[in-house]
């Protein structure tokens, strides 16, 4: 939606008013409808603003109003509600969008009571006068970045790195550049490879003020896990579960399709997107359209993407992307992600296809990110039911791997994670560290095995979709796109943390993927897509965004 930047010093030590310009002109890909700033010598914001809902000068932002100020990045999807909350208590609005009605909550109720009150995706900066302090909050999961910075007793903020860094100085931390090099820091939810610079975590408040700076949880993925919930689910049987997530996947959509701006849907011929896009096609018209990289050659996908565009009747526009493109555009890209290495190589027709969205007057989209962490839709996922095997000697294993197919990708490296995984296996306990963890803790009421197996969907979504989440920001912001993820909803991830794990993963009886042969993933996901999707589609193999 947006790029947020600005600064706070609570002694008020003037910050020179230029530094708000420049975070601004750095940002500007992020928001080119609209940029505006406040300033009081030594608080300043700066929003660089995509218009999507309440396309008025009435929502442009800062917001600020009798000793507060607001910017703010983001969607809040329940703002609709909010607002006839705050109504009845008597408080007007001057126009119709989300940002007034957040404003609104933080000076009604707090920051802490908005928090748990609003649903979205967000990072925001409030000003609160009266308690000379700055707060900065961020979503349940982390899709909207949010960075910070304390020099000399200054706290700096801002969406993107390159905002603060190329205004201010900082330093490398030589260890944080090898790992980001290496493509793990990009999971780190706080660290950067500057040793000043840090990410907000998501689901924190982070409030600075005279006394320094606190942090608050108010979310955790553990905190989702509820007993009873767990065996509710297992109760009302298989059936039972897939009307509940057909139920809650169609209104996450549903309310992910609020805007006064054109949206469309990213789409690959995979399951996820597909269903997205099938799902969005009942509360949309024709308008609502279909964007897909059409990587040439033998691993072109383009085929599935035009028999879904097919079978839903809407238009499907693609990019054609040759090889070279990678070399012509990795520069701009690598600018963009803000890393030495672009981990995900696919960012680069990614971005072209946020450049086709953008050129056809679409400013948000749906995708399918959060699917795969949610529901075990990753092969080493699967892989982990082998895991036992490795504790066999060696050389029943040597005669097991000439054998078993799944467990012979697994030692060699396809699509389980390579000798390295294995490695891991080898030399280190999985279960002692799992057990240390909240989540495994809150899990006590399963056996230790369903433990482990239904912890993966916590430690995936609090490991592996930090770096998809960056991707998607990154790439749609490259070209002012803005990703909204119906899979992230706050009422489906308690539906898939608390969902048993023989409903994720099914048995079929044929040689399905040599990855894990007769094993289906997300087994929920496909059930719901059956009758609506052709079957190619609902059942064919992962290929993720292709390059």
């Amino acid at each position: 939606m947006c790029g947020i930047a600005g600064f706070f010093n609570p002694g008020n030590k003037q910050i020179p008013e230029h530094f708000l310009d420049k975070f601004a002109t750095l940002q500007q890909h992020r928001g080119p409808d609209y940029t505006g700033t406040f300033y009081n010598n030594y608080l300043g914001f700066a929003h660089n603003r995509l218009s999507i809902l309440d396309l008025s000068p009435a929502a442009n932002q800062p917001f600020q109003e009798n000793g507060y100020a607001l910017v703010y990045n983001g969607e809040i999807y329940n703002f609709v509600d909010l607002r006839k909350e705050l109504e009845d208590d008597g408080v007007e609005f001057r126009s119709t969008g989300d940002t007034e009605v957040l404003f609104r909550c933080l000076i009604h109720f707090g920051v802490k009571q908005t928090v748990a009150r609003i649903r979205g995706m967000f990072a925001f900066a409030f000003w609160n006068e009266r308690e000379n302090a700055l707060y900065l909050v961020r979503d349940r999961v982390g899709i909207k970045p949010l960075f910070y910075a304390i020099l000399d007793g200054t706290l700096f903020f801002a969406s993107e790195m390159k905002a603060l860094t190329h205004t201010l100085p900082f330093t490398l931390d030589e260890t944080r550049v090898l790992y980001a090099t290496l493509g793990i820091l990009e999971k780190s939810l706080e660290l950067t490879a500057f040793k000043e610079l840090y990410h907000v975590p998501p689901g924190c408040i982070l409030r600075f003020g005279a006394q320094g700076i606190s942090k608050t949880r108010y979310f955790s993925l553990a905190g989702l896990i509820d007993k009873d919930a767990y065996a509710r689910r297992s109760q009302m049987g298989f059936a039972g579960a897939l009307d509940e997530f057909k139920s809650l996947f169609d209104a996450s959509v549903k309310k992910m399709l609020v805007s006064d701006a054109p949206m469309g849907a990213y789409v690959s011929g995979g399951i996820d997107s597909s269903l997205i896009a099938a799902s969005a096609c009942q509360f949309t018209q024709s308008d609502f359209k279909l964007f897909t990289a059409n990587v040439l050659g033998k691993y072109s996908e383009f085929d599935d993407a035009k028999l879904l565009s097919k079978t839903l009747d809407r238009e499907l526009l693609d990019y054609p992307f040759e090889p070279e493109f990678f070399i012509r555009d990795l520069t701009k890209v690598t600018w963009h992600y803000e890393s030495p290495v672009v981990v995900h190589a696919n960012a680069v027709p990614f971005s072209n296809v946020s450049g086709l969205a953008r050129k056809s007057r679409v400013k948000a989209v749906l995708t399918g990110e959060g699917s795969d962490e949610m529901f075990l839709g990753y092969p080493r996922l699967l892989t982990r039911r082998y895991d036992g095997l490795i504790k066999l000697p060696f050389t029943i294993l040597n005669k097991l791997y000439g054998l078993v197919p799944p467990l012979k990708s697994y030692m060699k490296g396809g699509g389980a994670g390579g000798i390295d995984v294995l490695f891991e296996k080898l030399t280190h306990n999985f279960t002692r560290d799992l057990l240390r963890d909240e989540g495994m803790k809150r899990l006590e009421f399963l056996p230790e095995e369903k433990r482990k197996e239904h912890y993966l969907t916590i430690q995936m979504l609090n490991e592996g979709i930090v770096s998809l989440l960056w991707r998607n920001d990154r790439m749609g912001m490259i070209h002012s796109i803005e990703a909204r993820f119906p899979f992230l909803d706050e009422d489906l991830l308690e539906f898939a943390v608390n969902l048993p794990s023989e409903y994720k993963i099914g048995r079929i009886p044929k040689f399905y993927n040599y990855k894990h042969p007769f094993l289906i993933d997300k087994k929920i996901v496909r059930k719901a897509a059956e009758g609506i999707l052709p079957e190619k589609l609902i059942y064919k193999k992962k290929n993720g965004f292709p390059l």
